[in-house]
């Protein structure tokens, strides 16, 4: 009986369950993100941006008198009323929490909410909007949402590089109005400004030249210097700026990938752990049930002749 009790007593003293990590939640409902993970849902909804985008054009071309606008009206209602129900596809597939968080998102939500507003048939400037729609063709496909987040993370070097070049079109308009005061193109301070502007972009570059060099023969050193320094040396900042962002997105895209993976990764660890934890369960549901069956069985054999 001592040795049954015993038996007993180590079988109901179970081991210590491991801790189960907590489960990240990916947030949203199963069903929904299997219907929008699919190349099915995005070669739908791209092909409706586009025929959005075509019949936007037709109705402009025609205007109001057109042979297609009241059919034209009535098919924008209806891309409308799929691109919110994309919207609400694609927040409950993914959760308030994540959704919000990507600003490609937000910018979805901003530009059907506009469209929205461009239905209204009391102000005919705010029909323009619908024209917006169109910008969703941006963050449908992913190489283009890739080159303008690259445009967004150059930003810095972007405005650094404009502020150079105001700096020297400053200088040059003071110097230039100083000059060639006389001049109708660098009469003052402001059309200094849109004469260089156009000196940098060689519009109307020889006649420019030409003109100066009737009042002042060193003319073309100082047209010659502004575009050099302005057209070739700045502007091409913003080139090599941006260039190098665009390279250095798809890096980006590699370690967000890196992360989803890891996160997979973790949560099918999750998944194994919470499985050991079950199988722990049941071992200790058996071992009990065979101390309490030993037990039972010492309790009820007869007594020794």
């Amino acid at each position: 009986m001592m040795a049954n009790a015993t038996v007993a007593a180590e079988g109901e003293q179970k081991p210590a369950k491991p801790k189960a990590k907590r489960k990240k939640s990916r947030g949203g409902i199963p069903l929904f993100r299997w219907l929008t993970r699919n190349w099915v849902w995005d070669g739908f909804i791209l092909i409706c941006i586009i025929a959005n985008a075509a019949i936007l054009g037709i109705d402009a071309h025609y205007g109001e008198t057109g042979p297609y606008h009241a059919q034209i009206e009535q098919w924008n209602m209806y891309f409308l009323f799929i691109f919110t129900g994309e919207l609400v596809f694609e927040f409950l597939a993914q959760g308030p929490h994540k959704y919000f968080s990507n600003g490609w998102n937000v910018f979805d939500v901003i530009v059907v909410g506009l469209s929205y507003i461009a239905t209204s048939p009391a102000i005919s400037a705010l029909r323009t909007l619908r024209v917006i729609r169109v910008f969703r063709l941006v963050s449908a496909v992913p190489q283009m949402r890739r080159v303008v987040e690259a445009l967004f993370g150059a930003m810095p070097g972007i405005l650094a590089s404009f502020a150079i070049l105001a700096v020297v079109f400053y200088i040059a308009a003071v110097m230039g109005t100083t000059l060639f005061h006389s001049d109708p193109g660098f009469s003052d301070l402001g059309q200094s400004m849109l004469s260089l502007f156009a000196l940098s972009q060689f519009d109307g570059w020889g006649d420019t030249i030409t003109r100066l060099q009737g009042e002042n023969p060193y003319a073309w050193i100082f047209v010659l210097g502004f575009t050099l320094i302005a057209a070739f040396a700045v502007l091409n900042l913003f080139i090599g700026v941006i260039v190098e962002a665009v390279q250095a997105a798809p890096q980006d895209e590699i370690k967000e990938e890196i992360g989803e993976v890891q996160e997979e990764v973790g949560e099918i660890q999750v998944a194994q752990e919470d499985a050991a934890v079950v199988q722990q369960r049941i071992l200790d549901e058996v071992r009990a049930l065979r101390a309490e069956i030993a037990s039972l069985r010492a309790g009820s054999a007869p007594p020794a002749a």
